[in-house]
């Protein structure tokens, strides 16, 4: 079966905004302050953030990085998983997800969801 379109589903005064992050002279100051500092990786920004992050959720670190996969990785890594380990996730889940089971040396096994709660069917 195909399916032609040949008009919007939605208008465009009436489009669905996924995201609409609030970007004003100020987001704008501190990029152009970040440029201009030279330090666009880990730097004074960075662990700033990180000390202020740790003492807002009353830790003792902090550690930021670059995105969720990241963050994955990292995580599994703190929590012992490693090489012979396997690492039990949804199969209804971005790449992402394996892609760090694998990178910390674990075997993904991937589970059905269940379609009442949408969580690990187990």
């Amino acid at each position: 079966m195909t399916f032609i379109f040949n008009s919007p589903i939605r208008p465009k005064d009436r489009f669905l905004v996924f995201g609409a992050p609030a970007i004003e002279d100020a987001e704008i100051q501190e990029v152009v302050a970040t440029l201009k500092s030279g330090w666009l990786g880990t730097g004074p920004k960075v662990s700033e953030f990180e000390k202020r992050f740790s003492g807002y959720k009353g830790g003792h670190l902090a550690a930021a990085v670059n995105s969720c996969t990241a963050a994955l990785h990292l995580s599994l890594l703190a929590s012992g998983v490693g090489p012979g380990d396997e690492v039990i996730t949804s199969a209804l889940t971005f790449c992402a997800t394996v892609n760090a089971i694998i990178h910390a040396g674990a075997t993904p096994v991937l589970a059905d969801v269940d379609p009442a709660t949408m969580n690990i069917d187990p």
